[in-house]
């Protein structure tokens, strides 16, 4: 009898352990999900300071891979805006077109952006 209750002593005590710690892993983990969130806002309602946009944000979609597409879908972007109020060109994210380009770019997608598109990261612009 005291053989059997060691022995699940043990089993209990090593997943207990193991739960914990894949729960302290876990809490410890790669926090690069947050890049693709939006600049968040301090007490006084202003943005925090906005990431700079990758030096390659603003490319011809030939260029784009399909993890940019697939990012472009998650996050909702479409060229013409369902919201009349809330587009591209007035978003906090967009970056204006260089010279005499069509298209701009975004902090958090790849490739063209249209002025009147939208996404769901949509942010107002500040003052």
């Amino acid at each position: 009898m005291q053989d059997r209750r060691k022995f699940l002593r043990q089993v209990f005590f090593s997943a207990g352990t193991a739960i914990a710690g894949a729960a302290l892993l876990q809490a410890c983990g790669n926090d690069s999900h947050t890049t693709d969130k939006p600049a968040d806002t301090t007490a006084s309602g202003k943005p925090a300071a906005v990431p700079e946009a990758p030096a390659n944000a603003i490319i011809d979609s030939a260029q784009m891979t399909q993890e940019d597409f697939d990012k472009r879908k998650n996050l909702g972007y479409v060229e013409k805006t369902p919201m009349e109020d809330k587009h591209c060109e007035n978003c906090a994210l967009y970056l204006r077109p260089e010279g005499d380009k069509k298209y701009g770019g975004c902090q958090l997608l790849r490739g063209p952006i249209a002025p009147g598109g939208y996404c769901t990261y949509w942010a107002e612009k500040q003052g």
